[in-house]
């Protein structure tokens, strides 16, 4: 699951066994990945729908 800019009170609801809540971050992008019960901080891909479609085009590609 991953979670970003959410409050304690969401974080307790969905992932109530990684723990408490981390810290807020105000960055755009950064976010928590929380896989078999521990958080791990990430950063996340901030793209536009069409960023996005030209990226996926290009990976399945072999261009990237």
């Amino acid at each position: 699951m991953i979670l970003a800019r959410v409050t304690a009170d969401t974080w307790q609801r969905f992932a109530p066994i990684a723990g408490p809540a981390p810290m807020y971050s105000a960055h755009l992008g950064h976010v928590h990945v929380v896989q078999d019960g521990t958080a791990h901080p990430a950063q996340a891909l901030l793209l536009t729908d069409a960023e996005a479609a030209d990226w996926l085009t290009a990976t399945a590609a072999g261009e990237i």
